[in-house]
């Protein structure tokens, strides 16, 4: 449970990064692949003591063991890998830099801001101890 834990949140990094630009049915199946595929291939590969950044004797394949400390390496490396690819391929928001649709991307509600800050906050409380 924890591990899906871990998993579902690398996913969640990369709806920051392609939100209001892909529709659910793709996110949906990027989702699904980059948690049953990719994510469990870098986790064996850092954590399994057999993959090639961590052998089980303090060394990978090209030099010292991969050390992550509580998992939040592996869960941004894939997380913000994802992202940073899945951003290129869609692209910037439609319409975004046109002079003419300057008004339809006004800055946030702070107020709105202030709150989502202090639902991850009080999330990180209950996430972060348990690692």
């Amino acid at each position: 449970l924890f591990q899906g834990t871990f998993c579902a949140t690398g996913g969640t990094i990369v709806s920051g990064a392609m939100a209001e630009r892909t529709k659910l049915r793709g996110f949906g199946t990027f989702t699904i692949l980059m948690t049953s595929v990719i994510y469990p291939a870098v986790v064996y590969w850092a954590w399994s003591g057999h993959g090639w950044l961590n052998r089980g004797n303090g060394e990978s394949a090209v030099g010292p063991a991969f050390l992550d400390f509580a998992g939040s390496g592996i869960v941004h490396l894939v997380g913000g890998v994802a992202a940073i690819i899945g951003a290129v391929i869609v692209g910037p928001r439609k319409d975004r830099y046109d002079p003419q649709f300057e008004d339809q991307f006004l800055a946030h509600s702070v107020p709105f801001c202030v709150l989502g800050t202090f639902f991850l906050w009080f999330g990180w409380y209950g996430f972060n101890p348990g690692s």
